[in-house]
This record gives structure tokens, C-alpha cells and sequence, in this order.
């Protein structure tokens, strides 16, 4: 069969949906017919300005669940018909990073990621079938279902953090990952300050469980900080903005012996500088958690098909695949937290 549509990424900001032949399954993998593909981040700023992972023109849009269409050869975990929930990649099991617990470091795990959710089919090849592919329950919607890879990516972001020794952790940043992170966190029983600039997200991070929801626009935050935590500063903080200057301002926002995760990316050639007393003199803790593991994977599927996670908040509205370019220009204007596109 052909003419099935994909939306193609030709040049920043300019998306087209094009006619494709419609994806055989390979050996051990599985061709899915999507339901429901979330926008993120990664698919904003590559929209905007490329991205060095995505030559264009390039399929994008990684976040996806749908219903098996065809099963390759050697595949008994699925079968044709069965309604699926998939992240975009897997390590290999092999190489040295592997093979020492940091699967989510895999030399191979960013280029056998597949891209293309945008689309009404997509390729699932064997290695993330194996790992990372899951039965959606009934009672699940696909769009919810779609947030296995972010939640995943929140999920391993914790399992870095490690906040046992935390009672208080700030998240600087309301869009859909900082929210994520602030729903896991109080449900893990921790106090949760959510710093923001809009007042409908931190309303949902507060229905998430976030004790205290600060707006930058109208308080300052390291004021806001200290106040809650009687001058001392956070015990751990997570950076969801990905912004130089909040990473640079984020180690005076929590306390001595504190922990401060960045989340956020930068571009990749960004230098940023601290005072070197903080982190000597005051022990405070860097770090910087990347992608995910199949232990992630895992944990952010039973979060989502117990119902311990809603991420229904965080869709603001749903789309047809001819309206995705819209959906680029609303996001780059600020509007909405994660749009759900059903092709």
C-alpha cells in the first residue's frame, strides 16, 4: 500500500506533509499505525533552527503510541492488531558503557533511534521492540500512552537525583518536563517548590502536588527560595528551562551539601561558569542527566498504565496531521504545554 502521509521537516520552519510508501516491518520489528504523537522540545528547536541529529529534510516527532500493523519475521511479543506504547530508541546491551550499568551513554543508542511519529505508520526495529515496546492497557488513551518517552526521560532524571537525603526540591521551569518532574516528586512524598512565568501551567503544577508555585515575572526566586526553606536554599534542584543564565544562577539556590540537576539542555558549544566556593567550600553537587534506561522505560510504563501519573493536563489541545504546522507556530508563540497530534 502507498500514499500514506508523513510530515517532513524540509528547512527550519518550514514543514511539509508528503505521500511515503508505508514501512515494512524488519526482522523482529514491528510496524505501528499511529494513534496519537506528542510534540516536545527537541521538535521545537529543531523546527525553529535544525538540529545536528536531524539532516533535513528529515521524518521528526519521537513521541508516539498506536496499534500494530504488521508484525516481521521472528516477532511472538505482538501481534498485528495489539494497541502499543513505544520509546524511539534502546541501547545495544554490549558495548562498554553497557556493559557497566550506563545504558543510557550507549555508543549506538542516538544513532539507532528512530523519527518519524509525525506520520501514520512507523518502524519499530528489533531492539526496541525487545526492550522498550509495551501492550497499552484498554483503559489508557493513546495520547497518554505517547508520554512514555518523556516520562522516561523524568524517570531516569530522578533515578540521577537521588534525592534521599532531600525533603525539599525546587524545579525552575513550568513546561511540560518541569511539571512532570514536580507531579513524580510529591508523589514520592517530597516538598516541591515550582518556579515558573505562567500562571495556568503552575496552577497544574500545583495540582500536580507542588507546595509552593512561584512566578518569576512577579517575584524574585531566590528570595521566594530562601523564604520557603528559612534562608537555607533547596536541598536539591532541577533545572527544566534550558536557559545559560538560569544554569548559571541555579548552585546559589540551594543549600551547602545541596544538589543542583540540569536538566535542560544547551547547546551543545554553551560554556557556563559558577563560584568555584560554592561547589568546594559548600559541597554542592553538580549534575546533569542524559536520555534514559530500559529500568526508566520500564518504571515510567507501570506509572502511566497504573493511573500513578495523569499527564492529561499536560495536552492542550489535540490536532489532525494536517495541522501540525500550526501547532509549531503556536508553540514558538508560547502557547500551549504538549499538543497531541492522530494522524
Amino acid at each position: 500500500m502507498s500514499g500514506v502521509k508523513a510530515a517532513i521537516l524540509v528547512e527550519p520552519r518550514r514543514i511539509e506533509l508528503r505521500e511515503a510508501q508505508t514501512p515494512q516491518p524488519s526482522s523482529g520489528g514491528i510496524v505501528v499505525r499511529v494513534r496519537a504523537a506528542l510534540t516536545d522540545g527537541t521538535d521545537l528547536k529543531a523546527w525553529r533552527r535544525g538540529h545536528p541529529q536531524m539532516p533535513m529534510p528529515t521524518p521528526f516527532g519521537h513521541e508516539f503510541s498506536g496499534d500494530v500493523a504488521a508484525v516481521g519475521e521472528g516477532v511472538s511479543k505482538f501481534a498485528a492488531g495489539d494497541a502499543v506504547m513505544s520509546v524511539h530508541s534502546a541501547p545495544c546491551g554490549e558495548c562498554f558503557w553497557c556493559r557497566h550499568s550506563q545504558e543510557e551513554l550507549c555508543e549506538s543508542v542516538m544513532s539507532t533511534k528512530i523519527l518519524g511519529a509525525y506520520a501514520e505508520y512507523i518502524e519499530v526495529p528489533r531492539h526496541i521492540v525487545e526492550r522498550n515496546c509495551f501492550i497499552k492497557p484498554a483503559d489508557l488513551p493513546y495520547a497518554s500512552a505517547a508520554f512514555l518517552e518523556p516520562l522516561a526521560c523524568v524517570v531516569h532524571s530522578l533515578d540521577v537525583l537521588n534525592a534521599q537525603t532531600a525533603s525539599t526540591v525546587a524545579i525552575l521551569g513550568d513546561g511540560g518536563f518541569g511539571l512532570m518532574h514536580a507531579a513524580l516528586l510529591a508523589n514520592a512524598g517530597l516538598r516541591v517548590l515550582l518556579v515558573g512565568r505562567r500562571e495556568e501551567r503552575l496552577a497544574i503544577g500545583e495540582r500536580f502536588g507542588a507546595a509552593l508555585a512561584i512566578n518569576a515575572r512577579e517575584n524574585g526566586v531566590r528570595e521566594g527560595i530562601l523564604s520557603a526553606t528559612q534562608g537555607r536554599g533547596a536541598d536539591a534542584l532541577v533545572e527544566c528551562t534550558g536557559q545559560q543564565e538560569v544554569w548559571e544562577s541555579a548552585p546559589d539556590l540551594v543549600r551547602r551539601g545541596g544538589t543542583v540537576s540540569f536538566f535542560g539542555g544547551l547547546p551543545s558549544s554553551t560554556r557556563v561558569s559558577f563560584l568555584a566556593a560554592r561547589m568546594h567550600y559548600d559541597e554542592v553537587r553538580l549534575i546533569s542527566p542524559f536520555h534514559f534506561t530500559p529500568r526508566a522505560v520500564r518504571h515510567a510504563y507501570e506509572l502511566l498504565a497504573g493511573g500513578s501519573f495523569d499527564p492529561q493536563p499536560l495536552i492542550t489541545a489535540t490536532v489532525g496531521l494536517a495541522g501540525i504546522e500550526d501547532v509549531f507556530l503556536r508553540l514558538d508563540s508560547g502557547e500551549g504545554i504538549k499538543f497531541a497530534v492522530e494522524p
